[in-house]
């Protein structure tokens, strides 16, 4: 069967559900307008499509404004596909495709290019509204156009997105969590000091800066524990800050920065490590929790992360209220208190990702809603 993955941007995520229908069989060709610089897609078919002559124009003018380096969602979602796509199409002729371009230009033109084709569109989504821009009139407005469009079914691979979709009556709406294979690299034991590991781009939202006031307020207590930030350096004023207050605190023998790692040396680093902590808010959907559990750490994350729901307090992790140093300070506790205990959620995480992140449940359970 031949599956077709279109998206405004690609994402690592978007890797290992590629290559797990890959793996079983299937021809796969991923097509995405823009490819980000830390993504990582080898051994895949991946084809980069130039954006229409009007697209181009257009992001010029948004672009004069944005002064920040990572593409802001409006560019994102203005960006509509040149005639590339439709040549794909025409060629490559996909039994499947897989259309992670939610509310956008590209959406759209996707769906009218395959309207009369015979081919299932499955669309990928991860929004925890049941609005747009807060109006329920223009969301299901928008999922009518969807329905005319002839979208096959959504597929999200976070919870709250599923609930919402169903309670707005939307019956073809499936639930299938991120997947990442199991790693089998030798894991150190947890030694004197406990390990803290955080990977994400440096910039606000990501919020390392919440992790460091704990970290140095558990230090002050006298824990016994090392920690190191891994990221794209994307703002370079938030950067300058998170330096500066390990300087200002005597940090540096404590906390270790790494920037512009690229994903395959990211992933040898997760062995290294006893726990994981995503300090970030407003996170639809963060992807490393997965990376987490398959290289058995445990996971701490905030309430406003999309994927929280992979968590099992006490189990495999535990989620802190966003922004809040002291519930944060509290999970740390939890899990670096009891050394006994973190060797136990760290079984937990490799179990979690045995169970639910298995890449081949992904492959059978797209089959198995295509074929219903």
């Amino acid at each position: 069967m031949k599956f077709l993955i279109i998206a405004p941007r690609f994402h690592t995520n978007l890797y290992y559900r590629a290559k797990a229908l890959q793996d079983v069989g299937h021809t796969v060709k991923v097509a995405v307008l823009y490819k980000g610089k830390s993504e990582f897609y080898e051994g895949i078919d991946l084809i980069q499509i130039k954006i229409s002559y009007f697209s181009k124009q257009l992001l010029k003018v948004i672009v004069f404004f944005n002064k920040s380096k990572l593409k802001s969602a409006t560019e994102l979602r203005l960006q509509s596909p040149g005639r590339e796509l439709k040549n794909l199409l025409k060629i490559f002729k996909p039994d499947v495709i897989l259309l992670k371009a939610y509310q956008n230009a590209l959406a759209i033109k996707t769906l009218m290019l395959t309207r009369k084709q015979n081919v299932k569109v499955l669309m990928l989504t991860q929004t925890p509204y049941n609005h747009i821009k807060g109006s329920e009139f223009l969301f299901k407005l928008n999922i009518k156009l969807f329905k005319v469009l002839k979208v096959y079914a959504y597929i999200t691979p976070i919870k709250i997105n599923y609930e919402v979709f169903k309670k707005s009556g939307i019956e073809n709406v499936y639930y299938l969590p991120f997947v990442y294979p199991l790693q089998i690299l030798k894991r150190e034991n947890i030694k004197n000091n406990i390990k803290i590991l955080s990977v994400g781009k440096f910039q606000k939202r990501k919020y390392q800066l919440l992790l460091l006031k704990v970290f140095k307020s558990l230090i002050d207590e006298g824990y016994k524990i090392k920690l190191c930030l891994i990221g794209e350096l994307a703002d370079e004023n938030y950067f300058r800050k998170i330096k500066n207050f390990i300087s200002e605190k005597n940090l540096n023998k404590n906390v270790c920065l790494k920037t512009n790692l690229s994903y395959l040396e990211i992933l040898t680093e997760y062995p290294r490590y006893d726990l994981f902590v995503l300090p970030a808010y407003n996170e639809p959907a963060a992807y490393s929790p997965v990376e987490a559990f398959s290289n058995g750490l445990p996971v701490i994350c905030s309430d406003e992360n999309g994927t929280k729901c992979y968590i099992e307090t006490e189990k495999n992790g535990y989620i802190f209220k966003a922004k809040n140093k002291e519930d944060l300070k509290e999970k740390l506790k939890f899990c670096i208190s009891d050394k006994e205990n973190l060797k136990i959620i760290k079984e937990n995480a490799l179990l979690s990702a045995k169970q639910n992140h298995n890449p081949k449940n992904f492959a059978n359970k797209i089959l198995q809603i295509i074929n219903e």
